[in-house]
């Protein structure tokens, strides 16, 4: 088969890995894929995770509501899917999700498939959600088949009437799960921890999150000031980028935390600063099924975050992690302080998230799961007729 992907950005994101390591995949398998990004690239990381896989750019696709470029965008693409004449379009994110499904639409694409990894209208203002409940129905209907990363996601699909007359289907984000579970912490972050030197040993908290408002590094800093002034040996660190760093890190000054507070930027060593941590947190307000907590879970490092969409599929409250309601931020902060305080509690809890059951989360079933989804889609009788 070719295979399109269509994604609004191609960076480093949850739902950009997912979707380069399901090409790695797919390519693995024989099958041709192209990669087609809007104006936001690393080329180099993509080739890095999919090797073999081509880029075609669509310029004009850029993340924010621009009607302008949202048009232009649909031509481009419209014009390149015509020229490569793909069996399948696969869109991810949201932008890409809507302009890309009318473009495929428009090119007479045979199998046009959503990849839901997060849902727009989920964690908005009145006004923002009519308007992408609005949008995401109208572009189900030009949709062949759902694929979500979780349970709740695709609950939530169809509790707000999108697609309810179409296949849906989940398929868990996949990645590497041995290379989690048996990392040792990279030595430039130990020495700036000072692990493994006479002095006590700190307790690390981890959060591996891009720096964008949903993850809320700036809500969580403002709420973890009393918490880190009562524990001085806590040590908070961030691995991630985004356009927020130059605002968290005056944040983190403002708040006279420089000094319990670690920013490292992007590293592509996730699994070796989760292994330097003791603890691991997420504090998104919306997300789909988060790769980062299941990578946490992998490295037997118990989590505190906040209730997402399905989240009950892999974390068991008070078991193998914390799970508090959205904006609950003392709840938040009480149970990091049970595990802060309490090392033998810290220890069960991490012992149950190594021992949590991942096994569906591996890259290379959702890989195959995936094609398979393509293949029961093409073989239905109303895409036979559709294409006949």
């Amino acid at each position: 088969m070719r295979i399109v992907h269509i994604l609004t950005r191609l960076l480093r994101a949850g739902s950009e890995e997912n979707t380069l390591l399901t090409a790695a995949g797919q390519i693995a398998r024989g099958h041709e894929v192209i990669l087609m990004h809007g104006r936001d690239v690393m080329a180099e990381n993509a080739h890095r995770l999919a090797p073999g896989a081509a880029l075609v750019a669509a310029p004009s696709l850029v993340r924010n509501l621009n009607p302008a470029k949202d048009f232009a965008a649909v031509r481009e693409m419209r014009r390149s899917l015509i020229a490569l004449r793909p069996d399948v379009v696969h869109t991810h994110q949201s932008k890409a999700g809507i302009l890309g499904r009318l473009a495929a639409a428009s090119a007479q694409v045979p199998l046009v498939v959503h990849g839901v990894h997060i849902l727009p209208f989920l964690g908005v203002g009145r006004a923002s959600k009519m308007a992408y409940l609005l949008a995401e129905r109208g572009v189900a209907r030009v949709t062949h088949g759902f694929i979500h990363v979780s349970e709740g996601m695709q609950s939530a699909c169809l509790e707000h009437a999108v697609g309810v007359d179409k296949p849906h289907f989940v398929v868990r984000s996949g990645f590497d799960l041995g290379r989690f579970a048996t990392a040792e912490p990279p030595a430039d972050l130990a020495a700036k921890l000072g692990l493994g030197t006479a002095a006590p040993r700190p307790v690390v908290i981890a959060m591996l999150a891009a720096l964008e408002p949903r993850k809320r590094h700036l809500e969580l800093l403002r709420e973890a000031r009393g918490f880190l002034l009562q524990f001085p040996q806590v040590r908070l660190v961030f691995a991630g980028e985004g356009h927020l760093r130059s605002a968290i890190e005056a944040e983190i000054a403002n708040l006279g935390l420089e000094q319990q507070v670690l920013m490292l930027g992007f590293r592509d060593d996730p699994e070796r600063i989760i292994a330097a941590a003791d603890i691991c947190i997420h504090s998104a307000d919306r997300e789909g099924l988060p790769r980062s907590v299941l990578q946490y879970l992998a490295a037997a490092r118990p989590v505190v975050m906040f209730n997402l969409p399905g989240i009950d599929e892999i974390v068991t409250d008070g078991v193998n992690g914390f799970v508090v309601p959205q904006g609950d931020w003392t709840g938040f902060f009480a149970r990091l302080t049970g595990l802060v305080s309490d090392p033998a509690h810290r220890a069960v809890v991490a012992s149950n998230a190594g021992n949590t059951r991942l096994e569906r989360w591996n890259s290379d079933y959702m890989a195959e799961q995936t094609l398979a989804i393509y293949q029961e889609l093409q073989a239905r009788p109303s895409m036979t007729e559709a294409t006949a």
